[in-house]
């Protein structure tokens, strides 16, 4: 789903893989900021400081940027079926606040992040 250069978020809490069933400690890759490798945790402001590939605009109050999960910490089975692999990722005033995986429905969306209006 995603291609090229992108960010990484660490999950908050342990996800069970459906392959293997162990629980652990995931990652998703997701395109808001610096696109730059960089690996995020929640409660971490983003980083806007890289001048070859940025995605979205800083200063927006509050936005989500959705994402895939990576492989299985364990078995590193990936590629799962929509959607258990998609996570919403909330950031507020430019600080990541939130990664869970999107009980949405919606399924993967046209853009991959979105400003909300509170």
């Amino acid at each position: 789903m995603l291609m090229g250069m992108f960010s990484v978020v660490r999950m908050p809490e342990p996800l069970a893989c459906p392959k293997c069933g162990e629980s652990g400690t995931w990652k998703a890759q997701f395109k808001f900021g610096a696109l730059d490798l960089v690996e995020y945790r929640v409660g971490q402001r983003l980083d806007w400081d890289y001048a070859w590939d940025v995605e979205g605009e800083r200063g927006h109050h509050r936005v989500v940027a959705q994402g895939v999960l990576e492989g299985c910490p364990h078995c590193h089975a990936h590629g799962f079926e929509e959607p258990w692999d998609l996570v919403v990722i909330e950031i507020v005033d430019d600080v990541i606040v939130s990664a869970v995986q999107d009980t949405s429905g919606e399924g993967w969306w046209a853009d991959e992040w979105r400003v909300l209006k509170d």
